[in-house]
């Protein structure tokens, strides 16, 4: 993030008073008007600039926070210009535990990143007359809008529900009671209306967005369009072959096992996984993982001995073990 040296903005020494900083904006600001200058997109955004600072340096209460910051910068505590750190500072940083947010732009009249980090979206913004140069009221401006990023297991996913999330944001902790509709997919967004940055003058607060991250929960994945799922197989399960019984998080299922299937083999069962916008269900597939049987008894050991046998000098082993 960029620090901004509103002192050097306004063209004022950091010890000005209050009445030469109102006259320096006054001045800057009749000359950079947009409405004075239609249509020229450089002065247009040097007033945005001029008014951001005199939004900081023309409050008190603001300055003195900004200027605890201009002091950091300037020793070199904290780093200045664009590798400015505000955690550093602040203690804002990424959200916590399964989330990150971040500001998005609004429309051309919004603030710095900077300023919104730092005072919240709050407060004059600029107008679109001559009002604020001659102590005019404040244009309204609808505050900015929030992302964040949360992680949602699998099965939560699949059926939807409720569920509450905490968000770190520059105007301080949010604890949030959002619904997830059944068959969400990652990366899709949920809205929440009014929760995001508060508005500029008064105006309307922005939009907060939830982005879907969507992790394995109790041995299911979602991978691609399809709910995933590993099962154990014995053996002599996937030698001969089997049935099993399989749990989905909608039903139970008897599964065929084929004959000589190996290792990390899929079965791939249509309209049993994951749910759809169309109201058609995914494919469930089910990967399978062979594994040995422990606390083997007497006649079990025998059995495994005489396969053993068996299997020596056959035809389609290799030496070492390794099937042809």
């Amino acid at each position: 993030m960029e620090f901004k040296d509103y002192y050097s903005v306004l063209g004022v020494e950091k010890t000005a008073t209050d009445e030469e900083i109102k006259k320096k904006y006054r001045k800057l600001a009749k000359e950079y008007h947009p409405d004075a200058h239609p249509g020229d997109k450089a002065r247009e955004e040097k007033f945005k600039e001029i008014s951001e600072a005199y939004e900081v340096l023309g409050d008190k209460e603001k300055r003195a926070k900004y200027d605890q910051m201009y002091d950091s910068v300037k020793s070199g505590r904290f780093g200045g210009g664009y590798n400015f750190d505000p955690s550093a500072y602040t203690g804002f940083a990424s959200g916590p535990g399964g989330f990150t947010y971040t500001w998005t732009g609004g429309d051309a009249g919004d603030f710095s990143d900077f300023f919104n980090t730092f005072f919240g979206g709050r407060g004059g913004g600029f107008s679109t007359g001559f009002e604020d140069v001659f102590g005019g009221g404040a244009a309204r401006r609808r505050g900015q809008d929030i992302e964040a990023k949360v992680q949602i297991g699998v099965l939560q996913a699949y059926r939807g529900g409720e569920k509450t999330v905490t968000l770190k944001t520059p105007g301080g902790t949010k604890t949030v009671k959002y619904k997830i509709p059944a068959g969400i997919l990652p990366g899709e967004k949920i809205k929440l209306s009014g929760l995001g940055g508060a508005g500029i003058g008064g105006g309307s607060p922005g939009d907060l967005y939830l982005e879907m991250d969507i992790v394995p929960e109790g041995g299911f994945a979602l991978v691609g369009p399809d709910l995933e799922k590993t099962i154990d197989v014995f053996p002599w399960q996937a030698a001969l072959g089997d049935e099993m019984l399989v749990t989905t998080p909608a039903e139970k299922l008897n599964v065929k096992i084929p004959p000589g299937i190996q290792s990390g083999g899929k079965l791939r069962i249509a309209a049993r996984g994951y749910p759809g916008k169309s109201g058609k269900r995914g494919a469930l597939s089910l990967v399978v993982r062979i594994i040995n049987p422990t606390n083997l008894n007497d006649e079990m050991k025998d059995l495994f001995r005489k396969l053993s046998e068996a299997h020596k000098g056959a035809k389609n082993i290799r030496e070492g073990g390794d099937a042809l």
